[in-house]
C-alpha cells in the first residue's frame, strides 16, 4: 500500500493570489488558479498595482503637471484597471469561480504587497528571461520566489484543466527537505512519487550514497513505493528541465533556500533558473 504523506494537499487552503499587469497573459495564470481554487474551495484574489502619479514629478513642455491632473490620471487608471479585470473574470469559464480583485498603490512595491499578504499559494505567469536580461534584471517571478513565504506556482504556457498527474520532484539532498511539506493543491491519487537528482561533472557524490539518502527520506515519510533517477547533465537546471520534458512531466516541484543579496548573485538559484526556462509549470516550495 502506498502511503504518501507528502502528496496530500493542505485542507486549510483559503487564499490564492494571482498578480496581474492586466496583459492577456494574466488569463494563463488565472485559469490555473481557478482550477486549483475550485478543487480546494478557495478564493482567488487578483492583485493589480496601480502606479501613483502624485508621488512622482511630472513635467510638460511648459512646466510641472497640476496636482489635480495627476489625481485625475490616477483615478482614470483605477477605472481602466477595474474595467479590464471585470472583462477578464466575466468569461464563461469563471462564472462559478470565487474570484475577487484588489487594486493597490505602488507605495510599498509589488513584491512587498504580494509576499506580506496572507496567502496559501501564489500563481503567476512568467515570460521568462535569458542572457544579460536574466543576469541583470531577472524576472518578476524570480523576485517573488525569493521573498514569498508560501508556495509559488509559475506557469509559462496555457494549461487546460490543471490537474498534475506526472510530477517530477528535484532533490538536492538538503537535510531540511526531510521535514514534511504539504502540497498546496491535490495531485493524482494514483501517482507514484518520482524524484530526481541531477549529477553534474563537478559533483563528487557517490551514487550509492545518493540512493541511500533517498531511501531514508522515503522511509521517514512512510513512502514504500517511489521512482528515483540520477540524471547526468552539464548543470542542475538544464538536467531538471531535460529530464522533465523527456519523461512527459506536467509539473516540476522544486525547493528553494530563498537566497538574497550577494550570496544569491554569486551562487544563483536552481529554482529561478528552472522557472525562467521551463515550459512546464514549476511549483516552488521554501525550505
Amino acid at each position: 500500500m502506498l502511503l504518501n504523506q507528502l502528496n496530500q494537499p493542505d485542507s486549510s487552503m483559503k487564499n490564492i493570489i494571482v498578480p496581474t499587469d492586466l496583459s492577456a497573459a494574466t488569463d494563463i495564470a488565472l485559469s490555473v488558479a481557478a482550477d486549483i481554487a475550485q478543487a480546494q474551495n478557495a478564493t482567488v484574489l487578483l492583485l493589480h498595482m496601480v502606479v501613483q502619479p502624485i508621488r512622482s514629478f511630472a513635467y510638460t513642455g511648459t512646466g510641472s503637471t497640476a496636482p489635480d491632473d495627476l489625481v485625475r490620471r490616477y483615478y482614470d487608471a483605477n477605472k481602466e484597471a477595474e474595467a479590464a479585470i471585470a472583462k477578464l473574470v466575466a468569461q464563461e469559464k469563471y462564472r462559478d469561480k470565487d474570484i475577487k480583485y484588489l487594486l493597490v498603490e505602488d507605495s510599498e512595491g509589488l513584491i512587498k504587497e504580494l509576499t506580506e499578504r496572507e496567502a496559501d499559494l501564489i500563481v503567476m505567469h512568467t515570460r521568462g528571461s535569458s542572457g544579460w536580461e536574466e543576469f541583470l534584471l531577472g524576472s518578476n517571478a524570480e523576485a517573488i520566489v525569493r521573498n514569498a513565504t508560501c508556495p509559488v506556482l509559475v506557469v509559462r504556457e496555457r494549461v487546460e484543466n490543471f490537474k498534475p498527474e506526472k510530477v517530477v520532484r528535484a532533490l538536492d539532498l538538503d537535510e531540511r527537505m526531510k521535514a514534511r511539506y504539504d502540497y498546496p493543491f491535490p495531485l493524482s491519487n494514483q501517482e507514484v512519487p518520482q524524484w530526481l537528482y541531477v549529477m553534474t561533472p563537478d559533483n563528487s557524490r557517490v551514487p550509492d550514497g545518493i540512493r541511500n539518502w533517498v531511501h531514508t527520506f522515503a522511509t521517514e515519510h512512510g513512502i514504500d513505493e517511489y521512482k528515483f533517477n540520477i540524471h547526468e547533465a552539464k548543470t542542475v537546471p538544464e538536467g531538471i528541465i531535460e529530464y522533465a520534458e523527456d519523461n512527459g512531466a506536467d509539473l516540476i516541484v522544486l525547493y528553494t533556500h530563498g537566497r538574497k543579496g550577494l550570496r544569491h548573485l554569486f551562487a544563483g538559484s536552481v529554482a529561478e533558473d528552472v522557472l525562467n526556462h521551463s515550459k512546464i509549470p514549476v511549483l516552488v516550495m521554501r525550505l
